[in-house]
């Protein structure tokens, strides 16, 4: 049945088909113009519902008819300079240095004076007017502290502030290999992928040898069969890798602290070369993580000096202004202007104020075992991450230089043996199976070795540039 395109604004031609417009009345342009209105009212909606007026995110499939917006490009700089910028993490820590700093100010400054105000009475003899006995007191006091504690206090919440800088520091560098290792997890799916779809443009080629050849009589239906199972199974390992693939692209995203996602640029991300061990192991005291333990142990020092302050009395200072009431408001007149000096002495010096230095030197010994466990850690984590980055680095070579050619010689020597019925499939599968296992193989050395020179670039606790990659 032929379609004809009909307007909804046309009218249909009568019979009586007259050269003599006729005019509209008010009732059809009211009518014309709430049925434009109407339509273009529908438009709208089904292109918001449809997406066209709206932009879908980038990880939703583009709708039929519509073009998707471009997924962004980015390189691993850019990577590390976003998640320095956005993660959660690090706002803390800023926050807390800030906090700290706060405090070290506050410890160092005089607590605020207190005003004074009070109302004695005292009836030795009652038989004296009571107004008479009424005196009222105004005055301030201020406290002062032991003689050098305001100064220690302010030394060890520096110190504090110092070592919360320093956890800053150290917070960025792990924060950089998190980053640099996820990164490279998202790389070595990407590489999985190229490599499964080059081997199954392999197999493709075996598949149409062996087709050639059962068609010509000469091959047998299972070598068929065999070449298109190879055929989908490596299809299936391409879909396994597109899952981890996503999974790395979250746990990316994740690090970053961003939302859309993205592509990752193809070329083989750039890691700086590691130091030698004993260049490591030399310069690990100035590690940010030890170095906060360093910063934690002088402010906990400084903390036992100042406990050892409150065994010398405190002294509070108070200004008072007295008068007594007399009969009445009248006759009662100023009395006393006094100047009142308060000695806190401490009590039972043995019992309490012994124990509080004692419990602060507690403290300083467990953070000097921690900061000493963390040490070693460190040390194990370089010469175990220096010895597998000196055996990676073998493997590499071996692996790229010698065994993946090798490997690619033989596939292709062996498809064209099997082409010409010099050779049966089983050694075709042989061929397929070790090319496809040593790429996978040294694509997973050569990221392994990537990721432990992350690592030990942690280890060195240097970011170079500064805060950001070079």
């Amino acid at each position: 049945m032929p379609f004809h395109w009909t307007s909804l604004f046309r009218r249909r031609v009568s019979k009586n088909f007259s050269l003599v417009r006729k005019t509209r009345t008010n009732q059809e342009n009211t009518y014309r113009r709430f049925l434009s209105a109407f339509l273009l009212a529908g438009a709208l909606l089904a292109g918001e519902s449809s997406g066209i007026f709206g932009l879908s995110p980038a990880w939703a499939g583009a709708p039929t008819g519509t073009v998707s917006s471009p997924v962004s490009v980015l390189t691993l700089h850019q990577a590390i300079r976003l998640g320095l910028a956005r993660n959660p993490g690090l706002e803390e820590e800023r926050a807390r240095i800030g906090r700290d700093q706060a405090r070290s100010v506050e410890v160092g400054e005089l607590q605020d004076p207190k005003i004074v105000l009070g109302e004695q009475y005292f009836p030795i003899n009652f038989n004296m007017g009571a107004s008479v006995l009424s005196m009222t007191t105004v005055g301030i006091r201020q406290n002062f502290p032991s003689w050098g504690k305001r100064a220690l206090l302010r030394q060890s919440a520096v110190q504090e502030e110092k070592a919360a800088r320093w956890n800053l520091e150290d917070k960025k560098a792990l924060l950089v290999r998190n980053i640099r290792l996820g990164w490279l997890d998202l790389y070595q799916t990407q590489q999985e992928e190229g490599i499964l779809r080059s081997i199954g443009a392999l197999w493709e080629k075996a598949f149409q040898a062996t087709l050639g050849r059962y068609r010509q009589g000469t091959g047998a239906e299972s070598d068929v069969l065999l070449a298109q199972y190879q055929k989908d199974a490596i299809r299936d390992k391409m879909e396994q890798v597109r899952i981890r693939e996503e999974k790395s692209l979250y746990r990316l995203m994740n690090l970053m602290h961003v939302t859309r996602p993205f592509r990752i640029s193809p070329e083989e991300p750039h890691i700086p070369e590691p130091l030698s061990e004993s260049v490591l192991l030399k310069g690990i005291n100035h590690h940010p993580a030890l170095e906060s333990w360093a910063a934690k142990d002088d402010a906990q020092q400084i903390r036992i000096r100042s406990a050892e302050k409150d065994k010398i009395p405190a002294v509070s200072v108070e200004g008072d202004y007295s008068y007594f009431m007399g009969p009445n408001l009248i006759t009662s007149t100023p009395n006393l202007f006094s100047v009142l000096l308060t000695f806190n002495l401490p009590v039972r010096p043995g019992e309490r104020q012994d124990q509080k230095v004692a419990e602060k030197e507690s403290e300083l010994e467990i953070l000097e075992s921690d900061r000493e466990g963390a040490r070693q850690r460190l040390i194990e984590k370089i010469q175990d991450s220096e010895g597998a980055y000196r055996h990676l680095l073998r493997r590499t070579v071996l692996l790229d230089h010698l065994l993946t050619p090798e490997a690619e010689r033989t596939a292709e020597a062996a498809l064209a043996d099997y082409a010409t019925g010099t050779l049966g499939m089983e050694r075709v599968l042989s061929a397929m199976e070790k090319i496809e296992n040593v790429k996978l193989k040294a694509l997973s050395v050569r990221v392994d070795r990537l990721k432990t020179s992350a690592e030990l670039a942690y280890l060195s606790g240097i970011l170079q540039g500064g805060i950001y990659e070079p």
